[in-house]
């Protein structure tokens, strides 16, 4: 067996018994594998330390918080950053032994393609050309550093090359449609609110057309069209998603909250508004 590459595999983890095991498993041409647990009540813990991981238990930070506490807690300073549900596969570490054996410049980061799994099929890349070309998952954290207006999604910002990857990273989840949906609601709250403090204005044609082009981008030019109902339901689910990011930010933005009905839609009457002060005050209402 090859010595192992000096590199740190970052895992953070929450309630993954299901599936630490095998994102462990396919990190085996690493010096260490790293855990940082946010709070798991189920065996994660225990399944990373019988596997040899050096399991670390850290309060959630958000996601960019997390991943920079994780890497500090690495013992070398090339980290490969991994979901719990993911899979690096042969090719894909063979690449990252060939580049570190290189002896690379520190200031440089090493992009892969991401391949992301829905209902047992996986599904053509997503993303945009440019954020293709920047998706660092290794890099040398005394020079690299994530992007601090990032809340979600985080990106890797390097000050030397980005330098491309073979292989495939697996994302393979198995989430029913449900699940999938509960993703990607979950994560647009984070969205919306990270575009409203970037200074981002939203009007009605925003909210009509941004998720409508998600869809073309992802049912046409993606070619998930291909792929049949899956297919199309793939990208109804994220053209949602893009909905919902955008409608979230615009009621931050724009809609004052209204615990109670306006008066033009309802007045309390004096019985009613005596109840309710004598109920905050603690005391008992008039006669």
């Amino acid at each position: 067996m090859a010595s192992p590459a000096d590199v740190s595999v970052v895992i953070l983890t929450k309630n993954e018994e299901r599936l630490i095991a095998r994102a462990i498993a396919s990190a085996w041409w690493a010096a260490e594998v790293v855990v940082v647990d946010s709070g798991s009540t189920d065996r994660t813990c225990e399944v990373a330390a019988a596997l040899g991981a050096k399991v670390y238990r850290q309060e959630w930070l958000g996601w960019r918080l997390q991943h920079e506490a994780a890497a500090a807690l690495a013992g070398h300073d090339w980290i490969f950053s991994v979901d719990a549900d993911e899979i690096i596969t042969p090719g894909l570490g063979a690449a990252i032994i060939a580049a570190l054996r290189a002896n690379p410049d520190p200031r440089d980061g090493f992009v892969l393609e991401r391949r992301e799994e829905f209902l047992g099929t996986l599904m053509p890349n997503m993303r945009r050309h440019s954020r293709r070309k920047s998706f660092v998952r290794l890099y040398n954290r005394r020079y690299s550093h994530y992007d601090t207006d990032l809340d979600i999604h985080e990106v890797v910002r390097c000050p030397g090359k980005l330098i491309p990857l073979e292989g495939v990273l697996l994302h393979w989840r198995n989430y029913t449609i449900g699940q999938q949906a509960d993703t990607l609601n979950a994560n647009a709250e984070i969205e919306a609110r990270m575009l409203v403090r970037n200074g981002r204005r939203f009007g009605r044609l925003w909210l009509v057309g941004k998720p409508f082009l998600r869809f073309l981008w992802l049912y046409v030019w993606c070619g998930n069209w291909r792929f049949g109902i899956k297919g199309y339901v793939w990208s109804m689910l994220h053209s949602g998603a893009e909905f919902l990011r955008q409608a979230r930010a615009w009621e931050l933005q724009s809609v004052p909250p209204a615990t109670h009905p306006a008066p033009s839609v309802w007045t309390p009457d004096v019985e009613y508004q005596n109840k309710l002060q004598s109920t905050a005050s603690g005391s008992p209402p008039a006669e």
